[in-house]
């Protein structure tokens, strides 16, 4: 196993210490109280097995699940929430996988190892430097420096609109959305694929490519872009209309020259660009 079952945010994120600095009340004391009940946990987890079931029934007679438990997601120090997903083991009859299994939509997505996750990659960032008009991205030797992409796996109103952040929302949802939407772009989860693409070993770059695959294409990205490049022309229409005609879903989207930064970011359901001066 990956080790997906508990992701541990290393740090208190923006939106738990935006709680704390306007007052609201976050107990502390509570840190590995599990904020679920044993019947939910069993509930879904009895979910999950149905599911499978009938994936497997469906989609890969020889299958077999080999182990399968709930997964879980906290920010550190934070309380314990079950994610709406399970996972475990699988064999095909060839080969065992990690899995992910969405127990709302009865989804699978399986880890489809080193090399196929280094072709999602490449094709999304090739993807994504497409649809910014850029001959490439570069990430420099900072620690800020990053680029990731995950699918959103059926997430897509978690990530798109952080209720996290919202105002009039009880502490505890407040925690449970900031985990959750932390939980899908995590590093651990990047590069699972639909099971379905995996089994056939299907080409990944047609899968990137295909504008009409259910789950959007999540990026997060700090880099650098080529100096001639005008960074003024990415606005919010801009950015949202290669969203939607790319497949994808800018979570955090900084873009650097030498003298200018981009950033553009999400507050609640309000999405912000803005352009300074790079202290690089």
């Amino acid at each position: 196993m990956t080790g997906i079952k508990k992701i541990i945010i290393g740090f208190l994120t923006v939106t738990v210490s935006g709680l704390m600095l306007t007052g609201c009340n976050v107990d502390m004391t509570k840190e590995l109280r599990e904020h679920y009940t044993k019947e939910e946990a069993a509930d879904e987890l009895k979910t999950g097995e149905e599911k499978m079931e009938e994936w497997i029934g469906v989609n890969c007679p020889d299958g077999k699940v080999l182990s399968m438990e709930n997964s879980f997601c906290q920010l550190t120090g934070g309380p314990i929430f079950l994610t709406g997903f399970v996972e475990g083991e699988f064999s095909d009859g060839r080969e065992t996988y990690d899995y992910l299994m969405n127990v709302q939509n009865g989804e699978l997505y399986l880890d489809p190892g080193a090399k196929k996750r280094q072709e999602f990659y490449d094709e999304c960032r090739s993807l994504v430097e497409e649809g910014l008009g850029v001959d490439e991205l570069i990430l420099d030797k900072s620690e800020y420096s990053n680029m990731s992409f995950v699918l959103s796996m059926g997430m897509d109103d978690w990530i798109m609109v952080d209720k996290a952040d919202k105002q009039g929302v009880e502490t505890n949802d407040k925690l449970k959305e900031g985990a959750l939407g932390f939980w899908l772009t995590n590093m651990e989860t990047h590069g699972y694929l639909p099971a379905s693409l995996v089994l056939s070993d299907g080409d990944v770059k047609e899968f990137v490519r295909d504008r009409d695959r259910k789950d959007l294409i999540v990026v997060g990205m700090n880099a650098y872009v080529p100096e001639e490049t005008d960074l003024s022309s990415y606005t919010i229409d801009n950015i949202e209309s290669i969203e939607k005609e790319y497949g994808l879903y800018f979570e955090r989207l900084i873009l650097n020259t030498d003298k200018e930064q981009m950033d553009f970011n999400q507050n609640g359901d309000e999405r912000n660009v803005s352009i300074s001066k790079n202290e690089k």
